[in-house]
């Protein structure tokens, strides 16, 4: 299968003057919408606009069927005025706004349209995971092995040890290289040199490892890495492509001396280049690694593609235009084996001989074998409200997909796959009184293009995270706009005014632009929010000066009360 390969992103005291700010979305207007004809705003015309929108919020009627007394609130008037001036032409809008301080709703617009989520259905295995697994949930990576009584030196026999090794996975997506290592490394503090028993890697987990709905293309690249009890460091290996010269086969260095095979005969374009070079015919490793040149009539033209095959190989072809060298990302195919190719690796690097191969097989429930087993060393991840908080600022998808696992697991006390997981998903937030019933659900990290949630959906979610205490620590752990996360960086969104105002799950894929969460704004009230825009073109994206979120946002900066 191929991949493309991507690689290494002041108060208003009047309410007529919270108004004012009506002028600037007619700025906006002009960086959001492409239009044939040129949009202008002169500063001499300033009042007259005020007027214009002045009446418009006065005559205009609310464009979507709405409930008559959210439709005649002055917030409602308010932006549903302002949304007609700054809506997008091609792509999908759903939009609801949650008064925090009446706890109302105030604004809906497509509120019950089923859309995809991206990645704001992070919100949801949020939530779920902590209802179901509870706050003080850890993932428990074992080293063990069957014994009567203690482990210790003295039943090493000049360092033979001839008892069966288990490594007991647990699908813990931090389980890091080191750690393993440090696993391994109490082997060795036991005297231990040779192992003549079996050495099993285990797991209680389902190995199903993508969620259906997967985008086929995303598969070798790292933030669609497998879900698989047997992770270590994300089961994403690094490396960089750097040039030997234009036209020429590129060299690959992969980081960390991974279990893994990669042949490559991409190449390096010059960008001063006005015509494009074919691409050339594949060759091996024994030609010169000379590319002929070969010109036609437009624009260079590259892209990477990553083809990928059985025991972790994989292919990099293509072109890029430029002369920098690139860092690699790549997702490990198998990670059962490359989990077994680790530890022997290991083993080797502590000197420890292993007469059996490494094998993996599900861990036993048998009783018996549960009252014999003996602990040697254990590995603890950090706890469920740490795991969430590096999952809803960084947008980890690994996190949020093994949480969605485990969470069915322990909901049905048996290995859980994506479709159990994710009705297990729904059940659980149907007992908090989050009723998704018309909703579909694939996976817990949004990456499926199967996944189909409603604006109001969402805004149940955000509202129960809000009223009830226990969960509302999930909104502190949202990024915060220029500060954390995705946020931190997000143009607009990282500057005045809506810096340290926003804090929100955001939600993107090729043609969905989501953004979910809470906004501070000037009237005193703070509001939570949904916002989900889907069909947004790539190329209508690129000549976007404000995203769609950003200008709506600002907006509400100055929504009358």
């Amino acid at each position: 299968m191929n991949s493309m390969l991507f690689y290494l992103t002041r108060p208003r005291s009047s309410y007529e003057h919270q108004y004012g700010r009506g002028t600037q979305a007619l700025w906006l207007l002009c960086a959001l919408i492409v239009t044939s004809q040129p949009c202008v705003v002169k500063a001499t015309e300033l009042p007259n606009q005020q007027s214009t929108i002045q009446q418009s919020i006065n005559q205009q009627p609310i464009s979507t069927p709405q409930i008559d007394k959210v439709a005649q609130q002055p917030a409602a008037l308010y932006l549903d005025s302002m949304l007609q001036l700054l809506k997008p032409m091609h792509s999908q809008l759903g939009i609801t706004v949650w008064d925090m301080t009446s706890q109302q709703t105030v604004f809906e617009y497509n509120n019950q349209s089923l859309m995809q989520p991206a990645s704001v259905q992070k919100l949801l295995t949020a939530l779920a995971a902590t209802k179901q697994l509870g706050k003080e949930f850890t993932y428990q990576t074992r080293l063990t092995t069957l014994a009567e009584q203690p482990l210790d030196k003295s039943r090493i026999d000049h360092g033979i040890y001839s008892g069966d090794i288990y490594v007991e996975f647990s699908g813990d997506p931090t389980f890091k290289y080191q750690d393993l290592r440090l696993l391994l490394a109490s082997l060795s503090q036991l005297g231990i040199t040779e192992l003549t028993g079996n050495i099993v890697l285990t797991s209680e987990q389902d190995s199903q490892l993508q969620a259906p709905g997967w985008v086929w293309d995303d598969l070798g690249i790292c933030y669609a890495a497998p879900i698989s009890p047997f992770i270590i460091d994300k089961n994403c290996v690094y490396g960089r492509l750097a040039t030997t010269g234009y036209n020429k086969i590129a060299n690959i260095t992969m980081m960390g001396n991974r279990p893994i095979e990669i042949s490559s005969d991409a190449y390096f374009v010059n960008p001063s280049t006005t015509l494009p070079i074919a691409k050339p015919a594949v060759k091996s490793l024994t030609d010169t690694g000379v590319i002929p040149t070969l010109l036609t009539g437009s624009a260079p033209q590259c892209h990477l593609s990553l083809s990928r095959f059985d025991n972790n190989r994989y292919h990099l072809s293509g072109c890029y235009v430029g002369a920098k060298s690139l860092p690699l990302a790549i997702a490990i195919t198998e990670p059962q084996l490359y989990a077994q190719q680790i530890v022997a690796k290991q083993l080797a690097s502590l000197g420890i001989v292993h007469q059996q191969p490494i094998t993996a097989r599900k861990m036993s429930t048998d009783p018996q074998f549960i009252a014999q087993r003996y602990i040697i060393a254990s590995h603890q991840s950090a706890a469920l409200p740490q795991l969430l908080e590096t999952m809803l600022l960084k947008s980890d998808n690994l996190i949020a997909d093994s949480l969605l696992k485990k969470l069915g697991e322990d909901y049905y006390q048996e290995p859980s796959d994506f479709a159990q997981s994710s009705q297990a998903l729904k059940t659980i937030l149907y007992s908090i009184g989050i009723d998704l019933s018309n909703a579909n659900i694939a996976d817990g990290s949004g990456l499926s293009r199967y996944n189909l949630l409603t604006p109001e959906h969402v805004l149940s979610v955000l509202t129960t995270l809000y009223q009830q205490p226990q969960y509302r620590f999930l909104l502190n752990l949202l990024p915060e706009s220029g500060v954390s996360g995705t946020l931190r960086y997000k143009r607009y969104f990282n500057k005045s005014p809506l810096k340290n105002h926003v804090f929100a799950k955001t939600g993107s894929m090729l043609g969905i632009a989501n953004l979910a969460g809470k906004v501070n704004v000037s009237n005193g009230h703070d509001y939570l929010f949904v916002l989900f825009e889907n069909g947004l073109s790539p190329q209508i994206k690129k000549q976007q000066k404000a995203p769609f979120s950003a200008i709506f946002l600002q907006t509400m900066m100055d929504v009358p009360r």
